[in-house]
């Protein structure tokens, strides 16, 4: 299959652990992208060093913190293809993530995104006590970015990703509700083409920090539909 061109985007915080495996899940891709961007977001880790030893395979960025939402943003500034995909830096694609995407976009002309399924799996080093379930049943979650192949248009029409700290864990469910209310056409793939890790240090594993984050989500939807009314 000949690719118009992706963009993938790895935002990293102190990812080291688990950034590698990430990297090489994109790089094994049966379509693989033609830019890898990993956007350091002031880690303290050796984040940097993992992703400088791809060599010419990845683009390194460094910046000051700004958190995920502003590490996708920088990235998508320096992207150079017309499509555009997102990974964390402690998940990890199936083999055919993008040709998948790639061709259900390819097949769907009028679609701006494509959209799978995808599941968790605990890390080994996830503790016991951690109250966070793994869902090993295959979700739709639209609102989880490493699930997403957009065009660049998409960002054109409805904007980047929110910096605003109550959508801190929230920002990709933000996002793609703007998607929503743009009424852009959005392709679904009913197989699990993203494996999200579960640890120890995720974002949703703080319950109350995410539960706010969903609650101020709620209110942005809401203000959108009061406007689209």
């Amino acid at each position: 299959m000949i690719s118009p061109g992706i963009s993938l985007i790895i935002p990293a915080y102190n990812a080291a652990r688990y950034l590698g495996e990430a990297i090489d899940s994109a790089l094994n891709q049966t379509v693989r992208p033609q830019q890898i961007i990993v956007v350091d977001d002031c880690s303290s880790d050796d984040s940097v060093a993992v992703a400088r030893s791809y060599g010419d395979a990845v683009t390194v960025i460094q910046q000051a913190n700004t958190g995920t939402a502003g590490a996708r943003n920088r990235g998508l500034a320096d992207a150079n293809q017309p499509l555009i995909a997102f990974l964390d830096a402690d998940d990890r694609f199936a083999l055919t993530k993008l040709e998948r995407q790639l061709r259900a976009l390819s097949d769907h002309p009028d679609a701006m995104l494509c959209v799978c399924r995808v599941c968790d799996f605990l890390s080994p080093d996830l503790p016991a006590s951690a109250t966070r379930i793994s869902n090993v049943a295959p979700q739709f979650r639209p609102g989880q970015a490493g699930t997403w192949l957009a065009r660049r248009e998409v960002f054109e029409k409805v904007g980047t990703f929110s910096s605003s700290r109550d959508l801190q864990y929230a920002e990709g469910s933000e996002l793609y509700s703007r998607i929503e209310a743009a009424n852009l056409s959005v392709v679904r793939i009913e197989d699990v083409l993203v494996e999200r890790r579960l640890h120890a240090t995720n974002k949703t594993t703080n319950a109350k920090s995410h539960m706010d984050g969903i609650m101020a989500l709620m209110k942005r939807r809401l203000e959108l539909r009061r406007r689209s009314a």
